[in-house]
């Protein structure tokens, strides 16, 4: 038996832009999701899933085609497709798969990316096989583009490899900083749907060729401000990023009244606030401690933190 766990994700700065081939910066951030797989005996896969509700499903290799219909087996069924083409197993050597995890589905914290880098990591061993992050988190991101319709990469990427990270078109450098900041994570309640925002998105880059080119723009200035206040200390002017771009979010529609609410909320005593990932529900962060002022607002706070390891195998 073999386990592996990724760690979830929080976008610092540029989300949507990401999918046009702008620069984003991403960081890890400690919740995992564990994959745990062992060979089955008889051929057949079983699966059991706590954050889709999915116990003992059995299903055998020809069964996968059906299940990437449903939205609580599409990923698995991805992860082990996938996998199994790169590594070349044998369609017949079956597998039982649990996943569990500590991030909220469809938040905008990664949690499919993580569940896919976890997967693939947690297979390749179980064979015996070696595999390197970077194929790791290429594999993950050809499931995201399934799951999700049209994947920046910058999930699988950022859960793959952990830290602070710099992505553009499927290549990312990391951010060195000192320290990592304080941060605050809540959840509106509301369910994220990255496939329906991204969509969303391209349709209005059609409507508004020029707006959305110099949007673009707008937008890597943030990121390239962002970056230097991050690698500086200076957590005041990483807060003025923080802001600019949820106002940006806001102008192409990805934000709802509940993260707005949640973002001045946490104004009041934060530098710096803003919407996660594909926005209109999931989550938002804040720099510093603001639980007390997110809870009064409605939040659901999230304790996590800035961590440095990406995809690993759990002893």
């Amino acid at each position: 038996m073999t386990t592996a766990s990724a760690p979830a994700k929080v976008i610092l700065l540029g989300e949507h832009a990401a999918v046009y081939g702008n620069p984003v910066l991403v960081a890890a951030v400690d919740l995992r999701t564990y994959a745990e797989v062992e060979k089955s005996k008889s051929g057949e896969f079983t699966l059991t899933n706590k954050s889709t509700n999915i116990k003992n499903l059995k299903f055998r290799f020809s069964d996968l085609p059906g299940m990437k219909a449903g939205w609580a087996t599409v990923l698995t069924a991805e992860a082990i497709e996938k996998t199994y083409g790169f590594l070349d197993l044998e369609k017949s050597d079956g597998l039982n798969i649990k996943l569990k995890s500590d991030i909220p589905v469809s938040s905008g914290l990664g949690s499919s990316a993580s569940a896919a880098s976890a997967m693939v990591l947690a297979i390749a061993e179980e064979f015996g096989r070696k595999i390197t992050k970077e194929e790791i988190a290429k594999i993950a991101w050809d499931i995201e583009n399934i799951v999700h319709g049209k994947s920046s990469g910058v999930d699988p990427f950022a859960v793959t490899h952990g830290g602070v990270i710099r992505y553009r078109k499927g290549e990312g450098k990391t951010v060195r900083v000192k320290r990592y900041p304080d941060i605050t994570i809540a959840h509106t309640g509301i369910r994220s749907d990255t496939k329906e925002s991204v969509a969303e998105v391209m349709k209005l880059k059609d409507e508004f060729p020029l707006f959305f080119g110099n949007y673009l723009k707008a937008m890597r200035d943030v990121v390239d401000s962002g970056q230097r206040a991050l690698e500086n200390g200076d957590l005041e002017m990483l807060g003025k990023s923080m802001n600019i771009c949820h106002g940006m979010l806001s102008s192409i529609g990805v934000s709802c009244a509940e993260l707005d609410g949640l973002v001045w909320a946490a104004r009041k005593k934060s530098q710096g606030a803003k919407l996660c990932g594909s926005g209109r529900g999931g989550i938002m962060m804040a720099l510093g401690d603001v639980s007390n002022e997110l809870k009064r607002a409605g939040g659901k706070v999230i304790k996590t933190e800035i961590c440095e390891e990406g995809v690993r195998l759990e002893d």
